[in-house]
C-alpha cells in the first residue's frame, strides 16, 4: 500500500520515540478519508482487536454480535465450549445474520443494530440459511435445484482467537503474531490485580462519537491534562504524580501510573474508593491508578477497587464508537448496595466526561484548520510518543518501507 496525502515514512517518524523529540503526528491524519482507509488496513487489518470478556459468553449457545472496523463479527461459545469469532456476513447473499429486522419506523433506514442472546444455530432472517455454532451451513431452503451447490462446503469465515486476562481478542490476519507474549510486560504489573477473575458489567456503547479514534485514545492516556482540565475533581492524582514504563519496538502495550496523595482514591466527588479494595493488590498499588493501552484500540484502567475498560471502534475518519463498563470481583457484585455504588462510580467518571468529550471535539476542529502544528511533548505526555512509535512501525509495514 502506498501513503495517501504524499506523507513519508521519513516524516511521520518524527512523530516516534520520546517526548524530548517527538512532535506529534500530522494533523491531516486526524480527518483525511484516504489515510483513514490506509489505517484501517495498516493498523486495524492486522492488530488483534478486543471484542468483549469472556464472561460474556459463559455457556454455550451464548454469543455476542460486535463491528469491529466496519467488519461485523458473531463471538459465540461454540459446541466444544471453546470461544469462536466468525464473521456475521451470510455466506448467500451477505445479509447480516445476526441484525434484527423487527425494527421500528424511526429505525428503518438507519444501520441495523446487533444483539447478543443464546441459541443453537444462527439463521439468517432474510432467506433463513442456517448456520451451527461452528459456524457451517446446516439448512439451505430451497437450494435442491442449484447444480452443484453443497452445504457442506458453506461455512462463516473464522478468525484466530486469543483470551488475554478474560478479553477476547480476535485478528483479520490469519498469520498475526500471538498477541500474549507481546504483553509480558503489562502482565507482570497486573499480577496482584488477578483480571482474568474480575467479572464486567454490561458494557454501554456510544456510537458516532464525534472525533477521530486516535484523540480518543491520547485524551485517555496522556495525564498532562490531568491537573488542568480535570482541574478540582482530580486533585487526589495530580499530574505531577504521572510516570509512564519503557516502550520497545514488539510491544503491543504502552501503560503507566498515576500516583494517588491517599490511599484508595476514586473517580468520583468524593475522590474515594466507592467499592472494598481489590483482594490482592498491595498498599503501594492502592496508591496509584494505571492507565494501559493494548494497541490499537483496548484502554483499561486500573485503581484500588475496580478496572475500567474502554473499546474505541472507528467508523470514519472523524467518528468512533465508544463502548465502556467496569470490572469487578465476583465479591463485590455479590455486596447488597453494588448497583447503587455502581451508579454513583458511573455518574463520577460522567463529571469526567462532560469535560473531556467537549475538548476532544474541539480538538478535532483544530486539526482540521490550517493552522493546525505539530507540536511538541511535555514530559507529562510522553505515552503520546510511544504510541506514535506504534502506529508508525504499522504504516511503515503497510508501506512495505
Amino acid at each position: 500500500m502506498v501513503i495517501p496525502l504524499g506523507l513519508s515514512i521519513e516524516s511521520l517518524r518524527r512523530s516516534s520515540g520520546t517526548f524530548e523529540t517527538a512532535v506529534g503526528l500530522p494533523p491531516v491524519v486526524y480527518s483525511d478519508a484516504q489515510f483513514h482507509d490506509f489505517e484501517m488496513n495498516a493498523v486495524f487489518g492486522s492488530g488483534w482487536l478486543c471484542v468483549g470478556r469472556q464472561e460474556q459468553v459463559p455457556a454455550v449457545g451464548d454469543y455476542l454480535s460486535v463491528t469491529r472496523a466496519g467488519e461485523p463479527l458473531i463471538v459465540v461459545r461454540s459446541s466444544d465450549g471453546n470461544i469462536r469469532v466468525m464473521s456475521a456476513v451470510c455466506q448467500h447473499r451477505a445479509m447480516c445474520i445476526t441484525a434484527s429486522v423487527d425494527r421500528s419506523d424511526e429505525d428503518m433506514l438507519s444501520p441495523p443494530e446487533l444483539q447478543s442472546g443464546a441459541g443453537r444455530t444462527f439463521r439468517c432472517p432474510y432467506h433463513y440459511w442456517v448456520y451451527d455454532l461452528d459456524g457451517q451451513l446446516v439448512g439451505a431452503p430451497e437450494m435442491g435445484r442449484t447444480p452443484g451447490f453443497d452445504m457442506a462446503e458453506v461455512r462463516l469465515p473464522g478468525l484466530p482467537v486469543e483470551i488475554w486476562n478474560g478479553f477476547i481478542f480476535t485478528n483479520f490476519d490469519a498469520a498475526a503474531a500471538p498477541l500474549a507474549p507481546q504483553l509480558s510486560k503489562l502482565d507482570e504489573v497486573l499480577v496482584n490485580y488477578c483480571v482474568e477473575s474480575l467479572v464486567t458489567v454490561d458494557p454501554v456503547t456510544i456510537p458516532d462519537v464525534p472525533f477521530n479514534w486516535k484523540i480518543m485514545v491520547e485524551n485517555f492516556m496522556e495525564m498532562y491534562h490531568q491537573s488542568r482540565l480535570h482541574h478540582g475533581i482530580h486533585d487526589f492524582a495530580p499530574s505531577s504524580g504521572a510516570s509512564y514504563a519503557d516502550y520497545e519496538p514488539g510491544d503491543v502495550a504502552m501503560f503507566g501510573f498515576s500516583e494517588t496523595l491517599e490511599p484508595d482514591g476514586g473517580f468520583n466527588p468524593t475522590m474515594k474508593a466507592l467499592f472494598p479494595p481489590l483482594p490482592g493488590v498491595t498498599m503501594e498499588e492502592r496508591q496509584r491508578v494505571i492507565f494501559a493501552l493494548v494497541a490499537p484500540s483496548l484502554l483499561m484502567g486500573f485503581q484500588a477497587d475496580s478496572a475500567f475498560w474502554f473499546y474505541v471502534d472507528p467508523t470514519g475518519p472523524t467518528s468512533h464508537a465508544l463502548s465502556m463498563a467496569y470490572i469487578f470481583p465476583e465479591s463485590t457484585i455479590e455486596l447488597h448496595d453494588f448497583t447503587e455504588s455502581l451508579e454513583a462510580a458511573i455518574a463520577g467518571v460522567s463529571t469526567f466526561n462532560r469535560q473531556d468529550m467537549p475538548t476532544n471535539v474541539a480538538t478535532q476542529l483544530g486539526m482540521q484548520s490550517r493552522f493546525a502544528q505539530r507540536g511538541r511533548y511535555s514530559w507529562q505526555e510522553g505515552v503520546l510518543a510511544q504510541f506514535n512509535s506504534w502506529l508508525v512501525d504499522r504504516y511503515a509495514v503497510a508501506a512495505g518501507e
